[in-house]
């Protein structure tokens, strides 16, 4: 659903709307890192909600207006960040939001001028803005009911980083298991992958789930090959995703991919936990083609190389035996109906 649709026949489109003045203060970048200091809202949502502030914070009084300044600050947003992908999830996702409540309030109030449609739609937006927050917890929340049944007794779980949705699925298997402090329901066990690099996240991944009665064994990742490869130790693999591209590939933080090779070379299901608002108009072909510069590789003859901060990888959709989300267990291939149900073209 294009932008111009909205538009009338003979006016401009968006693109030669005039400019707003410069003395608009709305700090995009600022307010996005302001909200991400929340742990339960996700990258997309807090694009989303940075963006609904900015709605709060405007003067716009047309459609046209507003859409304009939502793409330009969209624009800008993405930009300031290494990994924009996450963040386009969030603000393709509330543009589309936009223009829909938008085209809805116009073909119901025939009646009513194209000011007020606006008003009504601005409005709405502005009141219900938490909801996008609120809608991303509850996914959360759905996505362990769906995951949890696959820990089964007797399972051994690997996992690495700090998916929200992933510990919400252990913390699900193991409160129907009975687990708590003492661990004396728990039936099932973890294998953790820790991150050298991010100590203290690693401390507390762990933390919680030992909190909760679980089982953790915590591994050093060079080693995940050999425990893959131990007969009957390792059942599953559970990840999340920073981004769901549009072929059922994902983008996750860097070693996801090599863990997903490892663990389909020992024949392990490879279960992906993401919520649906991570679905992402990106098809990549390959690690080369992620849609920003990484520099990974950092040759030098003095002094250490430089390694980028939250580095990411891309596992192709042939390596995710299925994606739990808020909607349930589906294949990789259930990507591209959704995107396409939502914004009618794949042409991101």
């Amino acid at each position: 659903m294009a932008t111009g649709d909205l538009a009338p026949s003979g006016s401009k489109p968006t693109e030669d709307l005039p400019v707003r003045p410069k003395q608009d203060t709305f700090d995009i970048v600022k307010t996005y890192h302001d909200l991400l200091q929340d742990p339960d809202l996700t990258k997309p949502v807090a694009a989303i909600e940075a963006l609904i502030t900015l709605l709060n914070a405007s003067g716009t009084t047309t459609v046209y207006e507003t859409l304009d300044l939502v793409k330009r600050h969209s624009d800008i947003l993405r930009a300031s960040v290494n990994n924009p992908v996450p963040l386009q999830a969030g603000t393709d996702l509330f543009l589309q939001y936009l223009v829909s409540s938008l085209k809805q309030q116009e073909s119901g109030a025939a009646d009513t001028s194209p000011h007020q449609s606006f008003e009504a739609v601005r409005t709405h937006l502005l009141r219900n803005g938490r909801l996008f927050a609120s809608r991303a917890i509850a996914a959360r929340d759905r996505i362990a009911d769906a995951g949890w049944r696959f820990v089964r007794d007797g399972k051994v779980v690997l996992t690495h980083g700090a998916s929200r949705a992933v510990s919400n699925v252990l913390f699900k298997a193991a409160d129907q298991f009975g687990g708590g402090a003492n661990g004396g329901g728990v039936r099932f066990k973890v294998v953790y992958v820790r991150d050298e690099h991010r100590v203290a996240e690693s401390d507390r991944v762990v933390k919680e789930l030992r909190e909760k009665g679980i089982p953790v064994a915590e591994i050093a990742e060079p080693a995940v090959a050999h425990v893959l490869g131990l007969l009957r130790q390792v059942h599953m693999v559970f990840v999340g995703a920073e981004a769901v591209t549009q072929n059922g590939g994902i983008i996750s933080r860097m070693g996801t991919y090599q863990i997903a090779k490892l663990a389909k070379e020992a024949g392990l299901p490879f279960y992906v936990a993401a919520e649906s608002h991570k679905f992402v108009r990106k098809f990549p072909l390959d690690q080369r083609d992620l849609g920003f510069q990484q520099q990974v590789l950092d040759f030098r003859t003095d002094g250490s190389s430089v390694q980028p901060e939250d580095a990411v990888d891309y596992t192709p959709p042939d390596f995710i035996s299925n994606l739990v989300t808020e909607n349930g267990v589906k294949l990789p291939s259930y990507v591209f109906e959704q995107l396409l149900d939502i914004y009618g073209s794949l042409n991101g």
